[in-house]
């Protein structure tokens, strides 16, 4: 990942989608999966067995995706 690209995190199921709105490293966004995936934290309860994703905010591209617990 390039250090001059921000990302942000996004939760999506069948019926919706929010994020964070956020500007951050991609470090910052996957260390925020891994430590609230399968938690009741934001909206990981709400989107119970849809997706969450890590967004490059300069490329528009998913560059990390897995199934919320």
């Amino acid at each position: 990942m390039k250090n001059n690209r921000t990302y942000n995190v996004y939760f999506d199921s069948d019926r919706e989608s929010n994020d964070k709105g956020w500007k951050e490293s991609y470090q910052y966004c996957k260390n925020y999966i891994d430590d609230n995936n399968g938690t009741r934290n934001s909206y990981f309860d709400d989107y119970k067995g849809g997706t969450v994703s890590v967004y490059c905010n300069e490329t528009e591209e998913v560059v990390y995706s897995e199934p919320i617990k």
